[in-house]
């Protein structure tokens, strides 16, 4: 890349020359990131078996004191400078770059995570001597190797590290790689690398079959993307708006307070920042197991990322303070009939059981099996394997201990054909806001359920016409449904977790028509709302609270509205609103349309599902703690929002 220097002159002199005696004015010398972890960094060169070429190693020291290491020696600074086009700026200039590792430290710790680092082709080992030293501070080894003429080889590197004093260092069971590209054909070489990162590829196109290892790509929103479609594991591909390729290195560091100009409008030093932190946490996660929210979803501590390309879906991250659980619980009622298939004498069901947790560590949930996953995604024209949902990033710790008692209960209710998975980010999100959630699902209503003893139940209802009476009965018998949920929450394990007197019920399409023919049925229920649901029951009156939230079906907002919401609504005659999202579709307000915008499908909405399920989850507890826990919400009383509109 050809760069012109834009600096002043004064600036230059004073850069290039020094000052013996610098005045309030001069400027400061240029520095690299510090690093942000509570270790010391130490620094080291390693001279590879096979090549003799160096690699610099940083890792966690016995302590901070000693001299430090120069950033590159100026016969490179000079070999930099001129490959860059950059004129006027003094070899002494780069190679006087203060950093933060001690030369020759003691190491601290032992089978350490290790990260192997390639700058780009020809490029000095010395522009990622910020990410190196960040990822040491906070207990990882690092190798950082130069690529002078070929592409990234870690197998030298890692073969001359397990046989030299640091070996005692490495944990071979744990190593990354991480690179400005050929990262995917390193990791390809190599089985010993279990996780790897492009930094602003394009990488180079894999070899068949594709690996199935994690692999993240951050960079320019406008980098290639060569070689994505073979990856089979876990990927994301996040993009940086302002940046180009230098951003993400020292050199564009050390740049921009030189003055130089390399055309990002996100400033170098927030690039930095962000290098750090995603692919520390993609370390973090793939090669320590710990869990990070910051892969899963958009981050509003870093707006400037965004989530392009996924092969792993995700949920985002619940609102709440608490921990979330999850737990499966299988229910069987023996007093009738499945209703769709009438041979079965009896109708079971699976609900999912969400609740605040005593501690946000553990493995989470499954989002849907293998069958289910593949049931859904049959002729969604999504580009994921079968059981690509089963994959899916969930926040709730399976089979967590609860945290509290006698807590308000919100029963929520799918739309037909889709599973009750499809609510799991507004059940994470009431959890993490102190509410019990019964996610109930339908037995032959949805594409497929899995059953602890291994049978499936497929969609016995789909083959049936679906006139006027099959949606009545529909909604008549996951009013049923839900009235036998209660009594059976009520007199089992979990029974103390719940308070019976504080039930509220919501659900989306059909199941948020559901939701008044379960009131009427049923007077535990105390608030209910429907979620974009067409109603076919015709409601004869209800006193309780209630709420309808749906998409705008016009240009002009509840203009026209839903006729079966018309139809019901003079028959609401306690506390009631109707609330229509501009922008939103119907698949919107569930994980299907939070699915659908991460692989880039279009379903209509000009409103982010991820905007209109922020949407839905603040209505929804806002809605609940107002009528359960008796907490006024003035959200309630005007829109909060500019997509939002209130009917009535």
């Amino acid at each position: 890349m050809r760069i012109k220097s834009i600096m002043a002159s004064t600036v230059l002199t004073a850069l290039a020359l020094g000052s013996a005696t610098p005045s309030a004015s001069a400027s400061p010398a240029p520095h690299l990131a510090r690093p942000t972890g509570d270790r010391p960094v130490g620094t080291a060169t390693l001279s590879l078996d096979a090549t003799g070429g160096p690699v610099s190693l940083f890792y966690p020291a016995v302590s901070a004191a000693g001299p430090k290491a120069p950033f590159m020696t100026e016969a490179e600074a000079k070999a930099v400078l001129d490959a860059d086009g950059i004129t006027g700026v003094a070899p002494s200039v780069l190679a006087g770059v203060r950093t933060d590792a001690v030369v020759d430290a003691p190491p601290s710790g032992h089978r350490l995570p290790l990260a192997v680092l390639f700058p780009g082709l020809r490029r000095p080992r010395a522009e990622l001597t910020s990410l190196a030293e960040d990822l040491a501070s906070h207990g990882v080894f690092v190798a950082v190797a130069a690529r002078p003429d070929g592409p990234a080889d870690v197998s030298p590197v890692l073969d001359s590290l397990t046989r030299s004093k640091w070996a005692d260092l490495v944990d071979p069971d744990r190593i990354g790689v991480a690179g400005l590209d050929g990262t995917g054909p390193a990791m390809a070489a190599d089985p010993r690398v279990r996780a790897g990162v492009d930094l602003d590829g394009p990488d180079a196109p894999l070899p068949a079959p594709g690996l199935d290892r994690p692999f993240l790509f951050l960079g320019r929103p406008d980098a290639g993307t060569a070689g994505w479609d073979g990856l089979r594991g876990w990927k994301r591909r996040l993009t940086v708006t302002g940046t180009v390729h230098r951003s993400f290195t020292d050199i564009g560091l050390v740049g921009e307070q030189l003055g130089l100009g390399f055309g990002a409008t996100t400033p170098a030093v927030r690039a930095q920042a962000i290098t750090a932190a995603y692919v520390r946490a993609f370390f973090d996660r793939h090669l320590r197991g710990r869990p990070q929210p910051l892969l899963d979803q958009p981050s509003a501590q870093y707006p400037e990322v965004v989530f392009a390309r996924t092969s792993t879906p995700y949920l985002p991250a619940p609102t709440g303070d608490r921990p979330v659980g999850a737990t499966a619980v299988y229910l069987k009622d023996t007093s009738r009939p499945d209703p769709w298939v009438p041979s079965v004498p009896y109708r079971e069901l699976m609900v999912s059981l969400f609740y605040p947790a005593a501690s946000a560590k553990g493995p989470k949930t499954q989002y849907l099996t293998p069958a289910e996953s593949a049931a859904l995604l049959q002729g969604s024209g999504l580009d994921m394997p079968p059981d690509g949902l089963a994959a899916m990033v969930t926040n709730a710790v399976a089979d967590a201990r609860p945290a509290g008692r006698g807590l308000p209960l919100i029963v929520l209710s799918p739309g037909y054909t889709k599973p009750r998975a499809t609510l799991s980010a507004l059940a994470e999100d009431l959890a993490s806001h102190g509410y019990a959630v019964a996610l109930v699902g339908h037995t032959h209503e949805n594409t497929g359920q899995s059953f602890p003893d291994g049978h499936f139940a497929g969609c016995a209802s789909c083959d049936l016409p679906h006139d006027d009476a099959f949606w009545e009965k529909l909604e008549q018998g996951r009013a049923t449904d839900v009235s036998f949920v209660l009594d059976s929450l009520a007199h089992s394990k979990w029974a103390p977790l719940i308070d019976t007197s504080r039930i509220g019920m919501a659900g989306h399409s059909i199941g948020g028509a559901s939701t008044l023919p379960a009131m009427v049925a049923d007077g535990r229920i105390k608030a209910g709302m429907n979620i974009d649901g067409t109603t076919h029951v015709p409601l004869t009156g209800l006193s309780r609270p209630f709420m309808f939230l749906g998409h705008q079906l016009g240009d002009t907002a509840c203009v026209p509205g839903d006729p079966t919401w018309q139809r019901d609504w003079p028959q609401l005659t306690g506390w009631k609103r109707w609330a229509d999202v501009r922008g939103a579709q119907h698949a919107s307000f569930t994980d299907v349309g939070l699915v659908g915008d991460e692989f880039g499908v279009d379903y209509g909405a000009t409103t982010s599902a991820l905007r209109t399920q922020e949407i839905t989850r603040t209505y929804v507890n806002a809605f609940f703690d107002q009528h359960l826990r008796g907490a006024p919400r003035p959200v309630l009383d005007r829109p909060a929002y500019p997509e939002v509109s209130f009917c009535h």
